[in-house]
């Protein structure tokens, strides 16, 4: 059977549920017995479970009542962790906190930072976007002993990458951690280092943090990943503005419990192309290598989109477009789509995930791995190709519809209708030419009217909208079915997950 026809026999069925109330960015895990978990920090931590597959959710305890940027994780013995921006754990602003449930969100306990009264992160910086990992790695056979991973980057800083790591649980947290601070020894490690350093400095949007599972190639390797520019780009106003064309993509990975770190670029879309939607979306497959969504303009002249956006001709332009891309590594992080890029290790082309028939503009990835080289991907899509600048930026406004009423050019295009949309792929152990993708429809009402802004707080009200905040989240269940948590503000008004029905992941004993 082709490769083809085999993702045509998958494609998914996927009834949508309702979960609460409305909230945006939700964050979805699965445990290993297949009990989800969602959270949005809309009011507080508020967290949702189910326990069929997401046809019905109940609210749990809420850990914090205090909320901002939050993510979910869980062990091998299906402890969920919580994390949290900016709670009410500790007396520092902006600081991140972790919190642990291990009966299924009835109660919470806290992850001490260093010093007390620091919150867990206990930064001198201040951090923003947070994501957390946990794992049992032998000889540990308890989620007391687990390994927990808070990763950040610093916000008053030079917006560098960190970790605070435990090795009890959670109960307890180091302190911050730099990961292009003390790389392995070896003079290959120092010059990636420096490489990564000089496009990392000041302009860094955190991807996600991951742990190689116990019996596989890399076990126990913390993989950190994040987006940047380049230095050039700083004079924009670093990280806080947000104006830079985030093209570049990054892992950093320590197989010694985070004493020493190794970076590796994984792709570099070039200057002018932006994957900072405002987010990408990372992952790790069962053997713990990890993997990329994004979206990007990657294959638009910057200055022509922007003048064809002006002139209001950018509708035709279909080079102008962001569609959705994967890059993977099947080594653990060391080696990219097979190489090939200007930078060792690095993936000379990403893999297309819509097809080119599938025109407009694609933001929000999410991606969930199964076995190596079988990946779901999530996104929303709108028919309009979104107006850009020259750094390669979306406009801001620019799919709020135009007219004086919302400060926008007569030449925008109408306000954008946005669904969301899956994609399948079985097959990326072949090359980024011949894998192949299936993608669905699965909104047939829009999920959301006007504008996806894509630059964090810097967004401006009203045409400049963020109702949806930063990113839309995908998780796998035991069975390999994808569920994929968004917020639909058009006719829904709640907390929603997709949830796959048939065409799940495939394992390797299938």
């Amino acid at each position: 059977m082709s490769a083809l026809t085999e993702a045509s026999r998958r494609s998914s069925r996927t009834p949508v549920s309702d979960v609460g109330a409305y909230g945006g960015e939700p964050s979805i895990v699965s445990d290993t017995l297949g009990q989800l978990y969602d959270t949005t920090p809309s009011g507080g931590t508020i967290t949702y479970t189910s326990v069929d597959h997401g046809a019905t959710w109940k609210q749990v305890t809420t850990a914090d009542p205090n909320s901002g940027d939050d993510c979910l994780a869980t062990d091998q013995r299906n402890a969920v962790y919580l994390c949290n921006l900016a709670g009410s754990q500790g007396v520092a602003p902006l600081q991140a906190d972790v919190w642990k449930s291990v009966n299924h969100g009835t109660t919470w306990s806290h992850g001490a930072g260093f010093i007390p009264q620091c919150a867990t992160s206990c930064s001198p910086f201040g951090v923003d976007r947070d994501w957390v990992a946990a794992s049992i790695l032998p000889p540990a056979t308890k989620s007391s002993q687990a390994e927990v991973v808070l990763m950040y980057h610093d916000f008053f800083g030079p917006s560098q990458i960190w970790v605070n790591i435990s090795h009890d649980g959670g109960a307890t947290f180091g302190p911050p951690q730099e990961v292009l601070a003390e790389p392995a020894v070896t003079r290959g490690a120092v010059t990636g280092t420096l490489v990564a350093q000089g496009f990392t400095f000041c302009n860094t949007v955190p991807a996600g943090v991951g742990i190689a599972p116990p019996g596989t190639p890399h076990a126990g390797r913390i993989i950190v990943a994040w987006i940047a520019a380049d230095l050039a780009q700083n004079a924009t106003g670093c990280n806080v503005t947000m104006l830079q064309s985030f093209h570049t993509l990054w892992v950093s990975y320590s197989d010694d419990n985070g004493k020493t770190w190794t970076p590796q670029q994984a792709f570099d879309a070039g200057f002018g192309h932006d994957a900072s939607t405002p987010f990408v979306a990372f992952t790790l497959d069962k053997l713990g290598n990890p993997y990329f969504a994004f979206a990007i303009n990657l294959n638009s002249n910057p200055a022509t989109c922007s003048a064809e956006s002006t002139a209001g001709t950018v509708q035709s332009d279909t080079s102008c477009e962001y569609d959705m891309y994967v890059v993977w590594s099947s080594n653990g992080g060391t080696t990219w789509d097979g190489g090939g890029g200007l930078i060792p290790g690095s993936a000379a082309r990403p893999y297309r995930v819509n097809p080119p028939g599938e025109t407009g503009t694609h933001f929000f990835p999410a991606i969930a791995a199964g076995d190596p080289g079988k990946v779901d991907v999530a996104y929303l899509r709108t028919p309009e190709i979104v107006p850009t600048d020259a750094f390669g930026k979306a406009n801001p406004g620019g799919c709020a519809g135009p007219g004086p009423a919302n400060g926008n050019p007569t030449t925008y295009p109408p306000a954008c209708h946005w669904n969301l949309y899956a994609g399948q792929s079985l097959n990326l152990n072949l090359s980024p030419a011949t894998a192949t993708w299936t993608t669905t429809q699965i909104t047939t009402t829009p999920m959301h009217i006007g504008d996806i802004c894509n630059l964090g707080i810097a967004c401006v009200a009203p045409s400049s909208n963020r109702n949806l905040l930063d990113f839309i989240m995908e998780t796998l269940d035991p069975r390999g079915c994808a569920h994929i948590a968004y917020a639909d503000d058009n006719t829904i008004n709640k907390l929603r997950v997709a949830n796959q029905a048939s065409g799940c992941l495939p394992s390797a004993s299938d």
